[in-house]
């Protein structure tokens, strides 16, 4: 739609356009995007994002998880791992 038919032409110069006087409508009243997230947007950011502010370890640049993977098992759990009878088998042979 061109600019000359939108809403908003006609009421250019009045004080909320439209969007009445006691609500304070206002496009972007809290500021845009993250804004005030430290100040007064913090109960909601602390809420919904806890841990976004400050500092939080050492930064690793192109950190991949899967490289640091190491599964350990214990000495005592290995022959869970092995059947019955590969026991058997390693009994006999030994």
């Amino acid at each position: 739609m061109t600019s000359r038919l939108r809403k908003t032409r006609k009421l250019r110069g009045s004080v909320q356009c439209g969007g009445g006087r006691v609500g304070r409508n206002r496009k972007h009243s809290g500021g845009r995007g993250n804004a005030g997230g430290l100040s007064y947007n913090r109960t909601a950011m602390d809420r919904y994002h806890p841990g976004y502010f400050g500092k939080k370890g050492i930064r690793v640049f192109n950190l991949q998880r899967n490289r640091q993977h190491a599964p350990s098992i214990n000495i005592d759990s290995l022959w869970n791992l092995i059947s019955a009878e590969g026991r058997r088998l390693y009994l006999a042979n030994k």
